[in-house]
């Protein structure tokens, strides 16, 4: 017994061999379900890219941020080396002044002023310490410690 089966390659008669069929219901929700994927997988990369650019733009500002502290003690130090007793003294001397041994004293009106006016006529204190001034810039600020704990959050997701 011969069997002579022909199989026909047209498209009608492979999609009648196959034996499940794809309909238009079912390729409706396959596309949908790709479709979904697709935006999920879109929206992750969105959220990993911004993340990252935010990172990135902290670890950049925070260099600037060191780099400006570091200016600044750099002129704190220039500052008290510029204040310094003996420069003083030397640079009023190149400028003619000269140390004198004969005092003058003056008589003021209306001296001496009395607490109430003094607190008229005196400005509020100043405090001028460059201690106090590095004190004040090395201390971390409010700010700087929300952005610490957004990086440390970052940094664990």
């Amino acid at each position: 017994m011969s069997s002579n089966t022909i199989v026909s390659l047209k498209p009608e008669n492979v999609i009648r061999q196959i034996p499940w069929r794809l309909t238009s219901n079912s390729a409706l929700g396959v596309v949908l379900i790709l479709a979904v994927l697709s935006l999920v997988g879109w929206l992750y990369l969105t959220q990993a890219s911004a993340v990252t650019t935010t990172s990135y733009q902290i670890d950049e500002m925070r260099m600037e941020l060191d780099h400006i502290k570091n200016q600044n003690a750099a002129l704190i130090l220039e500052i008290a080396e510029l204040q310094a007793l003996s420069r003083v003294e030397k640079r009023a001397l190149e400028l003619g002044f000269q140390p004198t041994d004969e005092v003058r004293y003056l008589s003021i009106n209306n001296f001496p002023v009395t607490a109430e006016t003094r607190q008229l006529q005196d400005p509020p204190a100043v405090e001028n310490s460059v201690e106090a001034y590095v004190d004040d810039v090395e201390q971390p600020g409010w700010w700087v410690q929300k952005l610490d704990i957004l990086a440390g959050w970052v940094a664990s997701n």
